[in-house]
């Protein structure tokens, strides 16, 4: 977990109240979900790519998702505005943990969002308790992508399915192993990653490459980062700035 926490990325995720602020809420104030969902989720394609996980599993107010690594819940939280689904939130960095509660008590969204602070890889949030194991680049982070399947797999009831968006390896990655390490990625090729998952226990596998939509999202991700560059040193200072800068900046590396 400190390992993640130096990610330029997470060095700074209380960033969204500098936002939140920009759109002239207080520190205390009850926030909108269609506010706070423009700066809160840390995967590609923000609300988009959620939509889509509604829209291919038919999400409603009674299906139970569990969201692996959550973030500040930005995901979480639009699920249940969404649909009036249940979520849990589970989020092994304690700071993400805080903000995404935080959020939601402010969105008044405690009662279809639970958050839990914890690692997949041991805990027990109940066999067979959920329709639907969501994941949004979460799993290029864990080596053992069989064992973190299996442990998906025990929390869904019979019939359940995972929805999982990842990075994966396309080719020999040696002349960005220093961005690879700095981001504490583990990325399988696509073959092995299919296996594990498939070796865990789960069937119907299918794979949808996204390489080609990505690779400009993080591009135009990064163009529009630095041509605000000005705005976001105000909004956030020039520490912050930096840091993010090197994070989009590498990520387009890897790509």
């Amino acid at each position: 977990m400190a390992e993640l926490k130096s990610m330029q990325l997470y060095s700074n995720v209380d960033r969204i109240y500098n936002e939140l602020k920009e759109l002239g809420y207080s520190d205390s104030d009850d926030l909108k979900v269609e506010d706070v969902s423009r700066f809160d989720s840390l995967h590609y394609h923000g609300v988009q790519a959620v939509d889509e996980a509604i829209q291919r599993f038919s999400i409603g107010k009674d299906t139970r998702v569990l969201d692996v690594g959550s973030g500040i819940g930005g995901p979480a939280r639009y699920l249940a505005w969404k649909t009036g689904c249940h979520v849990t939130a589970l989020e092994i960095q304690r700071e993400n943990h805080d903000i995404g509660r935080d959020l939601t008590a402010r969105c008044k969204l405690g009662e279809r969002v639970q958050h839990v602070c914890g690692d997949i890889m041991d805990i027990d949030l109940g066999h067979d308790s959920y329709d639907l194991v969501t994941s949004w680049l979460v799993f290029c982070h864990i080596p053992d992508k069989k064992k973190v399947s299996q442990r998906c797999l025990e929390h869904l009831k019979p019939g359940g399915n995972m929805f999982v968006e990842d990075l994966f390896a396309l080719r020999d990655l040696t002349e960005v192993s220093e961005d690879i390490q700095l981001n504490y990625f583990d990325l399988a090729n696509v073959q092995d990653y299919k296996q594990h998952v498939t070796d865990s226990g789960f069937i119907n596998v299918q794979v949808e490459d996204l390489t080609a939509d990505w690779k400009e999202y993080v591009q135009q991700r990064f163009d529009t980062f630095v041509s605000s560059e000005e705005r976001h040193v105000r909004v956030h200072g020039r520490p912050t700035y930096q840091a993010l800068h090197s994070f989009y900046s590498s990520i387009v590396r890897l790509f």
